[in-house]
């Protein structure tokens, strides 16, 4: 049964609110922003939802296309990166770069009040965060990361502590910047750090490396066929032993499938097929269970961190977890190696202080933004990095009433020209360009 046509919304008699000089109604702007940032939409397909939208309510305000929506992220994100901030001593900075296609990398660095954070800790959310400085750069080393970061000390003042994420470039950086700064404290993202200990441990081991050698395999093998359900995950070029864990867990599914199989399934997928593709997972039972308990014990201690920060009862906390995971000898010495980790992180703690050791907040947050990037571009850095600030703290109604009033189209390509440079985009255009008759 088809479903029935949308409701047209009830009419009102209200005059839409407009922010002096501009064409478009407040609420059309902030629907547009949230139709891009929350949905998500493209800016293509916000435009559209609205334009269907105003032609089933009578009195709807005029609405945008997506270039004119665009800009507002710009200008939203250029009046994050702008505004004064609060000068305090317990701000927290996390530290990353984005890398796309071309030259360019960008320095993004966010934070907040520490004090914020300390009586209700959390993982952090994209509301709990602040723009404190970007910088697309085409040349990063320390000593250029330890420029940027003094400029941010003029917006917040000497910082609480930096969290990143131990990339070369950034370690230098604020390691360069820790010596100038001594009362700062450098904490080490606490996934990237477990991803290390499993590379520790599953680098150089054969039976790890066969085991995903067949893995992929199976993956050929299994994809244009009955069993494409059984496929296995891959794993990515580029921090592979982060998502380890996925196809750590598809080898234990697979071997319970293995082991009993449901009636329907044997139905559709015949026994050569599935053993001729997957039999030979029970070779690895037992590594399969070894590699589980080293990735639960990298799981757990991500938690603790996440969820309760880095203070002087972590270690107390997680030994005896981890202590009752630690089965193999191998086990047993990655155990040791996180409990010494985190006694070197927690030893800056002070009395009754929660340090903040994930940048999964910013990760998501490079996440976001380039799935905007993605959808209208070839893939360089163009402005839409930007967009950057729209995606931290509360899109409140006066915030964005302020970006509107305060930043201008002008001001935003003047910020691009001075820190972008001629695009790919602009490149292509340029060489592609056809004669002109």
């Amino acid at each position: 049964m088809p479903e029935p046509p949308p409701q047209p919304r009830p009419a009102t008699s209200e005059v839409p609110v407009r922010i002096p000089r501009h064409r478009y109604a407040l609420q059309t702007i902030r629907d547009y922003l949230d139709l891009v940032l929350s949905a998500p939409c493209s800016g293509r397909a916000a435009a559209w939802v609205l334009k269907r939208w105003s032609e089933r309510t009578p009195g709807w305000a005029e609405t945008p296309c997506a270039n004119a929506g665009r800009t507002w992220l710009f200008r939203l994100g250029l009046y994050e990166l702008t505004c004064a901030q609060e000068q305090a001593d317990d701000w927290v900075w996390l530290v990353d770069h984005t890398v796309q296609l071309g030259s360019h990398k960008g320095m993004i660095v966010v934070g907040l009040r520490s004090s914020a954070w300390q009586n209700t800790p959390r993982p952090l959310e994209h509301a709990d965060m602040r723009l404190l400085h970007l910088e697309p750069m085409e040349h990063s080393d320390g000593q250029r990361v330890q420029r940027e970061l003094e400029k941010v000390v003029a917006r917040t003042g000497v910082p609480r502590a930096i969290v990143s994420d131990g990339g070369s470039d950034l370690k230098r950086g604020v390691k360069l910047f820790c010596q100038t700064h001594p009362a700062v404290t450098h904490s080490y993202d606490i996934k990237h750090k477990m991803a290390l200990f499993l590379k520790k441990e599953l680098e150089g081991d054969p039976d790890w490396e066969r085991y995903v050698t067949k893995a992929n395999l199976a993956r050929r093998g299994l994809t244009l066929t009955a069993g494409a359900f059984l496929v296995p995950p891959s794993l990515s070029a580029k921090a592979r032993y982060m998502n380890a864990d996925r196809l750590v867990a598809w080898g234990r599914k697979v071997l319970r499938y293995l082991d009993h199989p449901p009636q329907a399934r044997e139905l559709a997928v015949k026994e050569r097929l599935r053993e001729g593709r997957l039999g030979w997972l029970r070779e690895y039972r037992q590594q399969l269970a070894e590699w589980s308990s080293f990735l639960a014990l990298a799981q757990i201690s991500e938690h603790e961190v996440r969820h309760h920060g880095l203070h002087t009862e972590t270690v107390k906390n997680l030994e005896p977890r981890l202590q009752a995971l630690a089965v193999c000898p191998r086990g047993r010495r990655m155990k040791d190696a996180i409990l010494e980790f985190l006694a070197e992180q927690t030893a800056a703690a002070r009395p009754g202080e929660r340090l903040i050791g994930s940048t999964e907040v910013l990760e998501s947050i490079i996440g976001k933004y380039k799935r905007l990037q993605g959808m209208h571009s070839g893939g360089g850095m163009t402005g839409m990095i930007l967009s950057v600030g729209a995606l931290v703290g509360q899109p409140s109604r006066g915030r964005i009433v302020e970006a509107l009033k305060q930043v201008t189209n002008n001001k935003v390509w003047q910020w691009c020209r001075e820190h972008l440079g001629v695009t790919l985009q602009a490149q292509r255009k340029l060489a592609f360009a056809t004669e002109q008759k």
